[in-house]
């Protein structure tokens, strides 16, 4: 995976900071005595928005924006819901994708303030290609993936999340720079950051 920029990684460093920094008052000090480990008692749905970055195996790795919902059925048991938009960039290839993902997250120790996750799913990728020659193609992939996250509850309202998945895809059609037909590698890192808000 790309080294992120220095600029990236302070700005998400910082914005963490303040954000926490706003939200730190809402933790009571009798909650707080518990650790970081005490199960949360938070809604059945949360939806929230998030950053994602994606580094595929051919093309353009770069940050872009997404929601996410979740149901809550079971403490230690959630299904996620995603859709994100994305631009990959590979040689005089533009592909525009816009994955609708499913996932089943798993928190072994449940639903703690600070709370580790496994995640899998499988997800439909709306793509629009354009190549060189004039190719224009619209073409719908799907693909499955697999990774882990952690989330921090800040109170029973509102959680921040960090993920990591790997995914794998079905192949990008289109031309190379000799008008010749390939196909283009889209399987890659996909790192998010998130914020949800609990009902």
């Amino acid at each position: 995976m790309k080294r992120l920029s220095p600029v990236v990684l302070v700005f998400l460093l910082g914005s963490t900071m303040t954000f926490s920094g706003f939200l730190t008052p809402s933790i009571s000090a009798a909650d707080d005595d518990k650790g970081l480990f005490q199960q949360m008692d938070i809604g059945l749905l949360s939806i929230g928005g998030r950053a994602t970055y994606f580094d595929p195996k051919d093309g353009s790795s770069r940050w872009f924006g997404g929601g996410q919902v979740r149901l809550h059925p079971w403490r230690y048991l959630a299904f996620e819901g995603s859709a994100d938009y994305r631009r990959n960039d590979i040689g005089d290839t533009r592909v525009h994708s816009y994955p609708v993902m499913v996932s089943a997250l798993i928190y072994p120790l449940g639903t703690t303030r600070l709370a580790p996750f496994l995640l899998g799913g499988g997800g439909w990728y709306y793509t629009t290609v354009k190549g060189p020659g004039g190719f224009d193609d619209t073409q719908n992939r799907f693909g499955a993936h697999a990774g882990g996250g952690l989330q921090f509850f800040f109170n029973k309202h509102v959680s921040i999340d960090g993920t990591y998945r790997y995914i794998w895809l079905e192949k990008i059609e289109s031309k190379d720079q000799n008008i010749v037909d390939k196909k283009f590698q889209d399987n890659g890192h996909m790192i998010t950051a998130g914020i949800n808000f609990h009902f």
